[in-house]
């Protein structure tokens, strides 16, 4: 069984990234792993950290994260046991928010996260979009995206996920988001786990091991043709807009 949660959908609802949770359900499909969906609604509402495998975040507006941060908070010591056991946590674009040390806003003001990543974010005057493709550092697997950045972040320390091949990444410096443990940001919309239906397949996986759950089935190269077809197609696109054709 995978327990996944959902947090707070109806408040980080930007870019249809819910296609995340689709995903995870299809490749647990294929890989006949059942699956139980919670979705968090309320600030107010705890999450149950002990019997949770997967922690989704999906983008919203920056002007909400201090609100989950504080809704975190107050859960503190049942997410650092959860991060520590290397459970996984997927933060998409502005959710970086949420675990970087601090946000600055537009105005000037700033907000702290949780500092779990060792980041700090800046909100974007104007909004960036992009196609995305990145290396991840821990294997070198392409993850093909697309990016709607409303945040630039900077690393202070080597976090780095991926490195980006084609894109903005975290702010034109060519690394693409940020890894602690298994707490995951990404700039990658598409939905990513959408797009890359092999790194939804490496997640769950990995999610089963951290639990002393293993699975001997595996998705077919067939099962993802057409994403893999996307992502050559994109790549084709991409080195044209690189030649300026």
């Amino acid at each position: 069984m995978l327990n996944i949660v959902w947090a707070y959908p109806d408040i980080l609802n930007l870019h249809g990234d819910r296609g995340n949770i689709f995903a995870m359900e299809r490749i647990a499909k294929l890989l006949k792993i059942e699956t139980k969906v919670t979705k968090i609604e309320s600030y107010r509402e705890k999450i149950d950290f002990e019997n949770t495998d997967i922690i989704l975040f999906n983008v919203g507006e920056v002007k909400v994260m201090p609100t989950i941060v504080y809704a975190l908070e107050a859960q503190e010591e049942e997410l650092k046991k959860y991060i520590d056991q290397g459970k996984i946590i997927i933060a998409i674009g502005t959710t970086g928010c949420v675990f970087a040390k601090e946000t600055i806003r537009k105005d000037g003001t700033k907000f702290n996260g949780l500092g779990i990543l060792d980041m700090i974010c800046k909100e974007r005057e104007d909004v960036y979009g992009n196609d995305l493709y990145f290396k991840l550092n821990e294997d070198n697997a392409g993850i093909m995206a697309n990016q709607i950045q409303l945040i630039d972040t900077t690393l202070n320390s080597d976090i780095a996920l991926g490195k980006v091949v084609y894109g903005m990444g975290n702010n034109y410096e060519q690394t693409e988001g940020a890894k602690y443990k298994n707490v995951i940001f990404t700039n990658a919309l598409g939905p990513v786990l959408v797009k890359n239906p092999w790194y939804t397949e490496k997640l769950i996986k990995l999610a089963l091991q951290n639990k002393g759950e293993n699975t001997i089935n595996s998705i077919k190269k067939e099962d993802f043709e057409i994403e893999l077809k996307s992502m050559e197609c994109i790549k084709k696109f991409i080195s044209k807009k690189r030649k300026g054709e």
